[in-house]
């Protein structure tokens, strides 16, 4: 799955080492899990997609290479590359959630990103640029063909909402020394109730993430074409 050898294996180990499983891996203090990779990963793996479509699309726009890095990097999709990549095969993962085939799906994803920060760590940026070229990119994302699909999780939340009669709101969640900080953190609360969170440099683009994980959580995302 990888195609090379890697310098420090206990890295890799903890990418695959889901929070319900957290224990102490050899060569690390504390007791650990992927979660930290993740984040990393998600940094990571944004800053070289957006590098691809910056240098593929020279003439559009923030706003479409925006819309564009969201799909090519949301939930559902990476936990469709995962999938196909065969990496919920080596998750260690509590045995209480290994029957949740859509909660597995979506650890793979996680699991993904953790893997990117894992060999971001071990091998540089450069060496992960080109893994994600031809591990992800190149097999499972056609750029060409993902600009010409329309994915907008708030109209579909909004659908859900109006269907059932539910009350929608997004609320900004950022406390008051936060909201110095040029990032919104935007909390989908349907009936009261937050559902999920986003955080993002504008509203529209917190709210969209926030969205995307209701629309997750709620299992709406199936019925929306080419999503999942």
């Amino acid at each position: 799955m990888l195609g090379f050898y890697p310098r420090n294996i206990n890295l890799y180990r903890q990418a695959f080492l889901h929070n319900s499983k957290s224990k102490k891996v050899v060569g690390i203090k504390t007791k650990t899990n992927n979660e930290r990779l993740e984040y990393l990963g998600d940094a990571v793996l944004d800053l070289i997609i957006a590098e691809l479509l910056y240098k593929k699309f020279p003439f559009q726009g923030e706003g479409f290479l925006t819309d564009m890095r969201s799909k090519s990097a949301s939930r559902n999709m990476l936990s469709k590359i995962a999938t196909s990549m065969g990496i919920d095969d080596f998750i260690e993962i509590d045995k209480s959630i290994e029957k949740n085939h859509s909660a597995v799906r979506s650890i793979a994803g996680n699991a993904l990103e953790a893997l990117i920060g894992a060999i971001y760590v071990d091998k540089g940026y450069h060496f992960t640029k080109r893994y994600v070229k031809r591990k992800i990119v190149k097999p499972f994302l056609d750029f060409d063909e993902l600009k010409d699909i329309t994915v907008n999780f708030k109209s579909l939340l909004n659908q859900y909402a109006q269907k059932n009669k539910k009350h929608l709101e997004f609320k900004i969640l950022n406390d008051n020394g936060e909201k110095r900080i040029r990032t919104y953190i935007i909390g989908v609360m349907i009936d009261g109730e937050e559902i999920a969170r986003g955080r993002g440099k504008s509203k529209k683009v917190a709210e969209q993430i926030a969205s995307e994980k209701s629309c997750e959580l709620l299992k709406l995302s199936k019925n929306y074409k080419n999503s999942a």
